[in-house]
């Protein structure tokens, strides 16, 4: 046994000068022991106030002894201080043991397997002791059910907060019992699982939305992830909008395109020959509710000012009329194409002569119609 023991220890490998990454102090002989192996713990939960009792007498028992063996005077030390202890803090007498079983159907690689657990175990600063002559007792005590059967003397005398400190607390993934999810696969042991990280976290507080940001460094992998998150999604019939700068996902929607015979997977992209565009003026119905009216007039104050400029009440009120009624007329006109082309040539002719006809008139300052025109005629 090591001579100071923690709840937890310090990983190196994701750890780093402003951050630790804490694992469990039994963890290298847990998930970190990469060959196959069982870790056992026990805790023998016997009559404490008899265990104190017993080491009470055979610390008086080593007294007497003490002058025919310093050993005998050294035992009686180490007895005082665990009576002492368990005094001291009210504490538990138990007894525990662990042990590592590890196997392999190649003789070879038993060997490299024992040098591994010895090294596991060093890094808990535990003296390593290959156990030859009760294994098979050892293994028949592991099963389920048989503990009873545990020979006592491979046990150790210790208090219940020490004992637990040699639990492993970290576990193998699990797969989530949501209907909905993605398929992952365990890192450790490859076996594949099914992870929910959307609607189960939801349903159990721990998140408000299904917001998620993926980090890492390039080559991280971070595209292929989304990849595989995006074409599970769409496979339990989630409806996916992409916008996307890399093209990553292009091989995606052509896969998903090819399997729906064109009916999904539209990708829409531009070249500096082809640039990307879209018509804020279509609709299928031609149905222009006050939602779809004041986003156009949003749309074109965006195109036409700078962040910098003020837009006055004048432009904006303008701005809404000259998009009502160009609206009117592609709804009574069917002929007209709804583009921004017409909308633009709308403006230049039909609307700039109505606004030079109207009684009261609107000055340059307050709208400059010509100035509007130049900024928009470049889309």
């Amino acid at each position: 046994l090591p001579g100071t023991i923690a709840t937890d220890m310090r990983y190196e490998r994701l750890s780093t000068d402003r951050s630790d990454c804490r694992l469990s102090f039994a963890s290298p002989v847990g998930l970190l022991l990469s060959c196959d192996h069982v870790y056992n713990q026990y805790l023998f939960l016997d009559d404490s106030a008899e265990n104190l009792r017993k080491f009470e007498k055979s610390a008086r028992n080593m007294q007497s002894l003490s002058r025919y063996s310093r050993g005998n005077q050294i035992n009686k030390e180490w007895i005082d201080r665990y009576l002492n202890e368990a005094h001291s803090f009210s504490l538990t007498s138990v007894r525990a043991h662990f042990n590592v079983m590890a196997w392999s159907e190649d003789a070879e690689e038993l060997k490299h397997i024992r040098n591994d657990v010895g090294s596991q175990l060093a890094l808990m600063e535990c003296k390593p002791r290959h156990n030859t002559v009760d294994a098979a007792t050892l293994y028949w005590a592991a099963m389920p059910g048989n503990a009873g059967d545990f020979p006592a003397e491979e046990s150790f005398y210790t208090f219940i907060e020490p004992a637990l400190c040699f639990f492993t607390q970290e576990t193998n993934y699990r797969s989530s019992p949501s209907p909905f999810g993605i398929k992952m696969c365990d890192r450790i042991s490859g076996k594949p699982l099914h992870v929910d990280i959307s609607d189960l976290p939801m349903k159990r507080g721990i998140t408000t939305n299904r917001n998620k940001f993926v980090l890492g460094p390039s080559g991280s992998g971070k595209s292929f992830f989304m990849n595989h998150l995006v074409r599970q999604y769409w496979e339990q019939g989630t409806h996916i909008v992409l916008v996307d700068t890399g093209n990553s996902y292009q091989g995606l929607c052509e896969m998903i395109r090819r399997k729906t015979k064109g009916a999904d997977g539209i990708y829409f992209t531009y070249t500096e020959e082809n640039p990307i565009s879209f018509n804020p003026f279509y609709t299928d119905d031609y149905v222009f509710d006050v939602e779809k009216k004041d986003s156009i007039k949003t749309l074109l104050l965006t195109l036409w000012k700078s962040e910098d400029d003020k837009i006055s009440k004048t432009e904006s009120g303008e701005l809404g009329s000259a998009v009502s009624a160009y609206i009117e007329l592609i709804i009574a006109n069917r002929s007209i194409t709804p583009s921004f082309n017409t909308f633009y040539e709308f403006m230049r002719d039909e609307y700039r002569r109505e606004l030079d006809e109207r009684e009261i008139k609107v000055s340059r300052e307050d709208f400059n119609i010509d100035n509007l025109l130049t900024t928009l005629r470049q889309y």
